[in-house]
């Protein structure tokens, strides 16, 4: 089973977004080129061509790279609620914040807390702002923390 520590998960929020930035913008840098490659010599369709389908490529990827941001948006704030929760959970159980795990990297209701080599299932309330924690036992005793196999 695998658990996250709360070091990974906000290390692991801005990395997805960052790769998706540096995708887009290459893109452009590549659109600008061909286009100063047609500019430059016009008489010549074969650049005119590769930069329509290189702006037809980048109109589809942007579309997506839209929809993924409202996607990541949400994670986003689903981590950030997890943030606070395992802080939370600390605090109310007098542990460091290093030694709590979790074994979702967003927060939601029935995941598996683990602290002072016990685990426990999250139960939350319609608007994640109480929860409740049940003694729980896991099947697997095989425990990866941060994806580490």
């Amino acid at each position: 089973m695998d658990f996250y520590t709360l070091d990974y998960i906000v290390s692991h929020q801005s990395l997805d977004s960052t790769r998706r930035v540096v995708a887009v913008i290459v893109l452009l840098v590549v659109a600008l080129a061909f286009s100063a490659l047609y500019l430059r010599n016009r008489a010549q369709t074969r650049w005119r061509d590769a930069g329509i389908g290189l702006l037809v490529l980048s109109l589809v990827l942007l579309g997506i790279q839209t929809e993924q941001y409202f996607r990541v948006s949400h994670q986003y704030s689903q981590s950030q609620m997890l943030v606070h929760f395992v802080e939370g959970i600390a605090t109310d159980h007098n542990v460091n914040v290093e030694d709590v795990l979790v074994s979702s990297r967003s927060l939601q209701d029935g995941m598996i807390v683990r602290f002072n080599e016990e685990d426990y299932t999250v139960h939350l309330n319609d608007d994640n702002n109480s929860y409740t924690l049940e003694r729980t036992h896991i099947i697997n005793h095989a425990v990866y923390v941060n994806g580490e196999h």
